[in-house]
């Protein structure tokens, strides 16, 4: 299988994904995931950053571009390898 997608996610239109998780329950594919980078033991985190960690997966339905109502997925075709 090879992946011909990128899944490109912006904290810029997204800075709180963890609010909504509306591209995790839409991607058929489970490309994404949700983790909080700045983990210390005992405290809860406050900031969580959304990864397409997954994307070698991605089929390129562009179901999570179609849920995200800030706009904040991207699902763009690959240039073919040479």
């Amino acid at each position: 299988m090879n992946n011909q997608f990128n899944v490109e996610w912006s904290s810029e239109k997204c800075p709180r994904p963890q609010d909504c998780g509306k591209c995790m329950q839409a991607c058929p594919e489970a490309v994404f995931a949700l983790y909080a980078p700045n983990r210390q033991k005992g405290i809860a985190p406050d900031e969580y950053v959304l990864s397409p960690a997954m994307q070698f997966f991605c089929t390129g339905c562009a179901a999570c571009v179609g849920v995200c109502p800030k706009k904040a997925i991207r699902v763009v075709p690959k240039a073919p390898a040479s």
